[in-house]
């Protein structure tokens, strides 16, 4: 599992808990070691794709209803 999908999972299942937080759950639960000073990083990331997803639709979402 990629690293981005990982901490996509820890968020789910703790919220938006401390980055150690979630390295660490992240470690006993994958075994797969993320530093903690990398997780806001990798949060921001996951945040703006959401926003760009919601974005998206929202202009298909326009442009469907301009056409009818």
């Amino acid at each position: 599992m990629e690293r981005m999908e990982l901490i996509r999972q820890a968020l789910l299942e703790l919220g938006d808990a401390p980055s150690q937080d979630l390295s660490s759950f992240i470690e006993q639960k994958y075994g797969v070691k993320i530093e903690p000073k990398f997780v806001p990083l990798f949060k921001a990331t996951i945040r703006d794709m959401e926003r760009l997803a919601y974005l998206r639709q929202a202009a298909k979402r326009e442009q469907t209803s301009r056409s009818d």
